[in-house]
């Protein structure tokens, strides 16, 4: 198959790689695979990471803010794209993006739409308590339900979401949930992960980006009443949230017992995971979280790690007890002292972990694409 994606960030600078990374990375050889490549300004100091798939470039102004970038190259990703399938012959466009994949339903091909998650609340949380994030969100939500109904298929992540998405009238829909690379996320000694990161005693640990969605501040609430460590690693994006937890963590004279790496390379995260004696999945109660099961999780069970989250009926679903939750600061601390008193089953973390593996997952993929590129032509 020729396969055209269009991403929902910049490919191979965004500090963190989501779903479609892996599985096209996967895809990609066995298929041809471009990807509209989105150079977002923001971004454009880091360093590429690799990838299995050919890159069109699909920039023409460069500007900070997301949302703008978009809107002021909506025509001439209109133009690239219906260019890209006409000269390559394209079987199916794979679309996650808002603007851009709006754009791919008039370039006369078969569009298969991937529903990460509730797209325009993804889109406002950038813009947290304010009129535009409001704007912002009105129109996403408009732009992203024409999209759906256009599509010929419909991808999402949980049973959640594809319920909500029958409720908008999409039919079409298949679940392929989100996984992890368990080549390369292993469980490491926590005792030589630790010392190598300068680690003493009990650590709990977040991996993931720093923004509105995330709950941070009920773990900080909590550091106050246990005797452990909060190592977290990943970026901020396109927010200051990152710095409202450090001022929190600072009024609660906790800033001692709170490690922030910065990003880190996915290839490394193994020893960061592996020095954590509970993975952490702190989010907080919006549809974007609520319906939508997060990779990250299956980050910490590769790693053999055991996981606590905040109560989302999406995992509580998919995973059941195999996970740990909270719904309040009370509730956290009384989980991370149970947890610590049961102690961690690595191997049967590390087994569930398999079954998510990106490599099946991509197949999964695959399937859906097959099926839809058979209208092509």
């Amino acid at each position: 198959m020729k396969i055209l994606v269009i991403p929902t960030t910049d490919w191979i600078r965004h500090p963190v790689p989501n779903r479609l990374n892996f599985i096209f990375d996967n895809l990609a050889e066995e298929h041809d695979v471009y990807v509209l490549h989105f150079g977002l300004l923001r971004f454009s100091q880091l360093a590429a990471r690799e990838t299995k798939c050919q890159l069109v470039a699909a920039s023409w102004i460069n500007v900070e803010d997301p949302s703008l970038y978009y809107l002021l190259n909506f025509p001439y990703h209109l133009w690239k794209i219906r260019h890209i399938v006409k000269k390559l012959d394209i079987d199916v466009i794979l679309s996650t993006n808002i603007l851009p994949s709006f754009a791919a339903n008039f370039a006369h091909s078969t569009v298969v739409f991937d529903y990460l998650d509730h797209l325009e609340e993804s889109a406002s949380i950038y813009y947290p308590g304010s009129a535009l994030g409001d704007i912002v969100k009105q129109v996403v939500s408009l732009i992203t339900r024409y999209n759906l109904r256009t599509a010929h298929s419909v991808i999402t992540v949980t049973k959640e979401l594809s319920a909500f998405l029958q409720d908008l009238g999409i039919k079409d829909i298949t679940v392929i949930p989100n996984g992890v690379d368990t080549k390369l996320l292993r469980p490491l000694s926590m005792q030589e992960a630790k010392k190598s990161l300068g680690l003493k005693g009990v650590v709990l640990g977040y991996v993931g980006s720093l923004e509105h969605w995330v709950d941070l501040e009920s773990v900080v609430s909590a550091m106050p009443h246990l005797d452990a460590t909060l190592l977290v690693v990943g970026p901020g994006l396109f927010t200051d949230y990152g710095d409202e937890i450090k001022k929190m963590a600072k009024d609660l004279g906790v800033s001692d017992r709170i490690i922030f790496t910065g990003a880190v390379e996915y290839g490394l995260l193994s020893r960061y995971i592996s020095a954590m004696d509970i993975g952490l999945n702190p989010l907080k109660m919006m549809k974007k979280n609520e319906y939508a099961a997060g990779g990250k999780v299956f980050n910490y069970l590769a790693c053999g790690r055991p996981v606590l989250s905040s109560r989302m009926i999406s995992l509580e679903k998919l995973l059941g007890d195999e996970i740990y939750y909270y719904d309040d600061v009370e509730s956290f601390i009384m989980q991370v002292e149970k947890i610590l008193s049961v102690g961690s089953d690595e191997l049967r973390y590390r087994s569930l972990a398999e079954k998510y593996d990106w490599r099946e997952i991509a197949r999964s993929y695959e399937n859906v694409l097959n099926e839809a590129s058979k209208n092509h032509g």
